[in-house]
């Protein structure tokens, strides 16, 4: 590990400071002050690259919050501006054609987002991608405030957004690495594992408070007695894509407290240098167990939870209990309650010996405990079940991050994230195919053994034929072996 930069300062300082002596007469008087300004320079300095550097942890979670914050509210406004009357009052088909564009850039592009977040400087990657997914967010506002939105503009928005997204998350979370090791050579007790818990902490938060504000668009929402009676809203929802392009833009300005970051050189370039740079991760993703069995966990999860995530659960809110929009919403910030709260006790612990184990148990956990919507339970049990999902999320997203991000090579970690997440980004439209045409034929409550089943088949397989279960944390073993 390298010297702690004080240190470093230090010696420097010692050296310059020390017996300076010279026969002409004066010129030792004047070497001895030339020795004391250096000194003080060189201390100025590891001062400044101190603050530098631990600011920058900071600042990377309040880009993180800005993305994801917006990302809240775009998961609410997109859809309602597509289907409410008031605006383009387009049907399902079109709805899910949007959504295609919204989502398909991300699958197309992401592998090459990876090579692009390897090759670039992070800071300025970061920068220019949140300026370029605030300008469509800015247009949609002023389409809707001169009231000139059309349906060929949403689909614009999906697919600029989509490809930013693309190239957003490799370069973002790569970056973390980066900020965990040069806060660790300042002597800092920050581990890996917790910066990665920290930024999925500061994911979800952001998230639920897109959410729930984007839930006011247009229409005021009364809360409920115990909290006064009192109503929020309405926000026209042209004022919340504003704030929406507004967010995303400050999130380029937190970006410029980032250090620049390493920047990876493979001797290749050009298109087809990209696509060598591309086989090189799958080598890498195959030849390591660990990232091989994280990728095929995240494919599996992208089939099985988030199909049911996205097509079982609203139309059991909807066929069962009866309820519109109000209801996805609180469906979906219950859930992301219980992935923050999960994250939270998860940030406590630094150094978790088992994060595999820890993985596979919340899975399955989150998994089976939609069984219990096979039968008709009130909707407080159901929003509990969808707590508890939200729980077993946030303590298998943090960890298979903490897993990935561990086990990478340093010079393929943001190929290697891309994988990674390409294979939920890939597992998710056949989940959700597969769980509407299901849901179709046998109704969305019994359905819900298919999940269950499947993630239980694919945790047993990771158990016995991975390294995951008996794998131990990095963190953990070499606090071990300084102890």
């Amino acid at each position: 590990m390298e010297e702690p930069v004080e240190d470093i300062a230090d010696e420097i300082a010692e050296e310059a400071a020390g017996d300076v002596t010279s026969p002409v007469s004066g010129v030792s008087e004047a070497l001895t002050a030339g020795a004391s300004l250096l000194s003080t320079a060189t201390h100025w300095r590891a001062r400044r690259i101190r603050r530098g550097v631990n600011i920058e942890l900071p600042a990377y979670l309040l880009v993180q919050c800005s993305w994801f914050m917006a990302f809240g509210l775009q998961m609410v406004l997109f859809p309602y501006l597509i289907t409410d009357p008031n605006h383009l009052h387009m049907d399902g088909l079109a709805l899910g054609l949007a959504n295609m564009a919204l989502s398909g850039p991300s699958v197309v592009f992401l592998l090459l987002g990876g090579v692009v977040a390897e090759r670039a400087d992070g800071r300025r990657l970061l920068i220019l991608l949140h300026l370029m997914a605030a300008a469509p967010a800015l247009l949609l506002a002023l389409f809707v405030t001169r009231g000139s939105l059309t349906y060929p503009a949403m689909i614009a928005y999906g697919l600029t957004i989509g490809t930013v997204g693309a190239f957003m998350m490799p370069a973002r979370d790569s970056i973390v690495n980066e900020v965990v090791e040069r806060r660790a050579r300042l002597g800092s007790s920050v581990t890996l594992q917790l910066g990665v818990t920290l930024a999925t902490m500061a994911q979800f938060v952001a998230q639920i408070a897109g959410l729930i504000v984007a839930g006011y668009a247009d229409k005021m929402t009364k809360m409920p007695d115990w909290m006064g009676g009192f109503g929020v809203g309405p926000i026209p929802a042209e004022e919340l894509l504003f704030v929406q392009g507004g967010i995303l833009a400050l999130g380029a300005g937190f970006a410029l407290w980032l250090a620049k970051g390493r920047q990876v050189r493979t001797g290749r370039k050009g298109l087809g240098g990209a696509f060598g740079d591309i086989v090189d991760g799958f080598h890498a993703v195959r030849s390591d167990g660990k990232l091989w069995a994280m990728t095929a966990l995240m494919f599996g999860v992208g089939i099985f939870v988030i199909g049911a995530f996205l097509v079982v659960l609203p139309i059991i809110n909807r066929d069962l209990y009866g309820f519109g929009p109000d209801g996805i919403r609180d469906m979906f910030v219950t859930f992301w309650m219980g992935a923050f709260v999960s994250s939270v006790v998860l940030s406590i612990f630094k150094r978790i010996k088992r994060q595999g184990r820890l993985l596979l148990i919340a899975q399955f956990l989150g998994s089976t405990s939609i069984l219990a919507m096979m039968w008709d339970i009130p909707h407080w049990a159901f929003l509990g079940i969808v707590f508890l999902w939200g729980l077993a999320a946030g303590i298998s997203i943090a960890m298979s991050r903490s897993i990935v991000q561990d086990a990478a090579p340093k010079e393929k970690l943001a190929r290697v994230l891309s994988i990674y997440q390409l294979g939920f980004m890939a597992g998710a439209p056949f989940g959700a195919a597969m769980m509407g045409a299901l849901v179709d034929l046998f109704g969305p409550q019994k359905i819900a053994i298919v999940p269950a089943g499947g993630m239980t088949l694919l945790i047993v397989w990771m158990i016995f034929f991975t390294p995951v279960w008996n794998m131990k944390g990095s963190a953990w073993l070499e606090h071990r072996e300084k102890a």
